[in-house]
């Protein structure tokens, strides 16, 4: 019987620094069996931590095609625990829980426009769906991508922009940018205003709350339905089941019937966004 609070040993295998404060960090799990018999949804989080340090949760930010060989988490330095997180070298070990949650049903975006808005550390659980799109994997029609962050050193996946081009729309906008920056500066919701999107397409968005406020709007000025606008929440989430309480929204618990939901689920929760 598989016990969903007894963490698993994961060795580090490759290690990149992705920004000024992230590392892009790839495990394998040390017993092979666990690997082989791992699978995850697009959008679910992994409870990663140390014996003694407690665990927290980060999102999968690999493709989960690749889930049989390994899985990879982007981690942002914002505390103890996440510093020492970033500090791992290959070989390295650390104990994982998972996965949790929802995560995003790709049959909602098949033969769809996809628009992808993330804000900062929120485009981390969007990379393995650009990933999949580029690959032939993810059955949309077209996908457009925006991506809002502080400056050019907190830019995430930047060596990988050039792949996607090919495949994908993708718009940069930075808030704070050197006066080295050739591209547009200002808010994630420049770059919905100024952009024509299809009312019969689908978003997923994944930023901070108060992104949400000012962007969902936008969304629903060109006329995207909210049962069409999907969003990735962040609680604290301590058991991954419900169970301690501690991410709960009206009637639904982030870490198990989120983190993934669409507006529509949504709008009329008082302080959900």
């Amino acid at each position: 019987m598989n016990n969903i609070y007894l963490p698993k040993s994961a060795k580090v295998i490759a290690v990149n620094r992705e920004s000024i404060d992230t590392h892009l960090i790839r495990f394998k799990f040390v017993n092979n069996s666990d690997q082989i018999n791992f699978s995850f949804l697009h959008g679910q989080f992994m409870q990663i931590g140390f014996a003694g340090w407690g665990e927290c949760p980060i999102s999968i930010c690999s493709s989960p095609h690749m889930s049989k060989k390994y899985f990879e988490l982007a981690v942002r330095d914002v505390g103890q625990l996440t510093h020492r997180l970033n500090g791992l070298k290959i070989g390295d070990q650390a104990l994982v829980r998972g996965p949790f949650g929802n995560g995003f049903d790709l049959d909602n975006y098949a033969n769809k426009e996809l628009v992808v808005i993330g804000g900062g550390c929120g485009f981390v659980p969007l990379r393995p769906l650009i990933e999949d799109f580029t690959s032939g994997r993810l059955a949309a029609r077209k996908l457009q991508i925006f991506y809002g962050c502080l400056n050019e050193k907190t830019l995430l996946f930047k060596n990988e922009y050039a792949q996607w081009k090919k495949h994908a729309d993708l718009d940069i906008i930075l808030d704070k940018p050197s006066i080295n920056w050739r591209g547009p500066k200002g808010l994630i919701t420049d770059l919905i205003k100024r952009n024509d999107l299809s009312a019969k397409a689908a978003a997923i968005m994944v930023g901070p709350p108060i992104m949400y406020k000012f962007a969902i709007p936008e969304l629903l000025k060109h006329g995207i339905r909210p049962e069409n606008i999907w969003l990735s929440l962040e609680r604290k989430m301590y058991c991954g089941q419900g169970v301690c309480q501690h991410c709960a929204i009206g009637p639904y618990y982030v870490c198990k019937d989120g983190p993934v939901f669409t507006y529509a689920q949504l709008k009329n929760i008082p302080n959900a966004l």
